[in-house]
């Protein structure tokens, strides 16, 4: 009997879950198409309205089609590793090559604000990984301090071997995480501040979870340390071997 009521818990508690997932998703997908149906009525409702007012709400739609596309493809992106969990392809990659890469590839973006992207990796470092995932994990990790980073911040990443782990530390001067926030920072569609970041920053909710459910595909294990106004910094830990 308490085995059996134990399973119903535990089914009332997956139940739970997937109706908040699908709460969440539905209100994700539906609130750039509400901002798209205001902007458009507004424009047809309008007699004689300069073009410049036309090219401003057509740019403001465009960016509402942008992030339904973000959107969508992040709930894609799950869906495939979800799917994917037990299919990795293990090689031993140079991660100070790869993370080189992967740096040169974001620092446009970082430049766009004044952003210093610096890599600290003095030591060679090789490790089992999945060379896909381990980038998507990293360069989820990364953007998303580029889009908590104030204008002329910056963005440090440090790589380190640990006995039979490897290390690496994310650390930015961003604007920092609240701790009543921290709990669930990598729960899908979990963002804090909610109003201000939907506003100001956009993105879905879901990259902390894909960087935390990808790390765990490594046998890792992800940390993370904040304080508002202060940064926030990430710590990753992983097998070398797999």
């Amino acid at each position: 009997c308490e085995k059996f009521n134990k399973m119903l818990g535990r089914m009332k508690v997956l139940d739970d879950s997937r109706q908040e997932f699908v709460s969440n998703v539905s209100h994700e997908l539906k609130t750039p198409l509400t901002s798209m149906k205001v902007l458009a009525d507004s424009i047809n409702s309008m007699e004689d309205a300069p073009v410049e007012l036309y090219q401003e709400f057509m740019s403001d739609i465009g960016n509402e089609v942008d992030r339904e596309t973000k959107i969508i493809n992040d709930l894609l992106s799950l869906v495939k590793m979800d799917k994917a969990a037990g299919d990795l392809n293990i090689t031993n990659i140079n991660i100070n090559e790869l993370l080189e890469q992967i740096l040169k590839r974001l620092r446009p973006i970082a430049d766009k604000r004044n952003i210093d992207l610096i890599l600290d990796s003095f030591r060679p470092v090789e490790a089992d990984v999945d060379e896909l995932k381990f980038t998507s994990a990293i360069s989820n990790l990364v953007e998303n301090a580029i889009k908590y980073t104030p204008e002329k911040g910056s963005i440090s990443l440090s790589c380190a071997l640990d006995g039979d782990n490897v290390t690496f530390t994310l650390k930015d001067t961003g604007v920092g995480i609240d701790k009543t926030d921290l709990p669930f920072i990598f729960d899908r569609f979990y963002r804090s501040d909610k109003s201000r970041i939907r506003q100001d920053i956009g993105g879905s909710g879901i990259g902390l979870s894909l960087v935390k459910f990808l790390v765990e595909l490594f046998a890792g294990k992800i940390f993370v340390a904040s304080e508002l106004g202060r940064g926030t910094t990430f710590t990753l830990v992983f097998p070398i071997q797999q």
